[in-house]
């Protein structure tokens, strides 16, 4: 895996999330930096990933196709293995 380039990023912490955080390091003999990057990679790739389901689901608006409320509501009260509803088409 190639090294990627670093650079300081310096932010405010609770104390306590501090503290927690350094044990934490401690049990898993690792850094909190090394643990707060892991932490912060997450999240941004956990918001580009939002961000294009959201573009996606715009476009899909657009081009008139979605999925009714009742359908999805029938989805998360049904069973685990549930098949996804498929998409309903509407006049724009």
């Amino acid at each position: 895996m190639a090294e990627m380039a670093t650079t300081t990023f310096t932010t405010r912490l609770d104390s306590e999330i501090k503290a927690e955080l350094e044990q934490i390091a401690r049990y898993e003999d690792s850094s909190a930096s090394h643990l707060a990057n892991q932490a912060i990679t997450a999240m941004v790739e956990e918001r580009k990933a939002t961000r294009e389901l959201v573009n996606v689901g715009m476009q899909l608006l657009a081009k008139g196709i979605s999925i009714s409320e009742e359908k999805v509501d029938a989805w998360f009260d049904g069973p685990e293995d549930a098949a996804f509803p498929e998409a309903d088409t509407f006049e724009k």
